[in-house]
């Protein structure tokens, strides 16, 4: 079984194309955990109308609480109804991430614990990123690997992914709540960091970041997130990780 964690605020613009897509290439066979996160708009309304139809859940956080968390809620329902050699895919709910990907991740996941859609790969990409975003990524990245190296590891930030569903749950064993305990977007290095004590084999594919295809504006707060990163890192640094 596949299960796709989506993060969802304010995508009342993107939510529907993007779940009709998962649809089109997985043809039922999955079940997407969408986590409301506090939005202001219709995009809980339009996940809800759309699980009579799909093979949807929702869940709802009351008020917003960042992605972080969000993440969280996410995976601890996807891992709570998971079983042995099931996958759990995490994306956006923008439409950047194309679900046409999903597959060949599944397919590669055999052999490691987690895979990454790595925009650093021969044949990956981004379009429509600005070059202050590209900077951000690129830079981030270059601190990450350099504090927290990880085997055949490009791309830390990418929230494009498919984990062992067993690889989960044995995080959420030994850290319970405090797996992934970042509020914005460090949460997405954080979840490798953590795994990464446990010895957990990773791999990417190449893929192209669709920046250009979403609808809605940019939820990401540049200053604030490269604060996060930094705090981020030298707190794990000085804990051992």
């Amino acid at each position: 079984m596949i299960y796709i964690v989506i993060p969802a605020y304010d995508e009342e613009k993107n939510i529907g194309s993007l779940l009709k897509q998962i649809d089109d290439v997985l043809k039922g066979k999955y079940l997407a955990v969408v986590v409301n996160d506090g939005s202001t708009d219709k995009t809980g309304d339009i996940v809800e109308e759309m699980a009579s139809k799909y093979p949807i859940r929702c869940l709802h956080n009351v008020p917003n609480q960042g992605l972080g968390i969000t993440l969280r809620n996410g995976l601890k329902e996807a891992v709570k109804l998971s079983s042995k050699g099931d996958v759990i895919i995490t994306m956006d709910g923008d439409v950047t991430h194309d679900p046409n990907y999903i597959p060949s991740m599944v397919e590669k996941i055999n052999g490691a614990d987690v895979v990454i859609a790595s925009r650093f790969l021969p044949g990956a990409g981004e379009r429509g990123l600005s070059s202050l975003r590209k900077i951000l990524s690129r830079g981030a990245g270059f601190l990450l690997r350099c504090a927290f190296p990880i085997k055949d590891l490009r791309d830390y930030t990418s929230g494009y992914r498919a984990f062992k569903a067993e690889t989960l749950k044995k995080a959420f064993q030994d850290y319970n709540e405090q797996f992934i305990t970042e509020k914005g977007f460090s949460a997405t290095p954080e979840i490798l960091i953590k795994l990464r004590r446990f010895n957990a084999k990773f791999k990417e594919v190449p893929f192209i970041l669709k920046y250009d295809a979403k609808k809605s504006t940019s939820k990401i707060n540049i200053p604030i997130t490269i604060a996060r990163y930094l705090k981020m890192i030298f707190k794990f640094k000085v804990r051992g990780f």
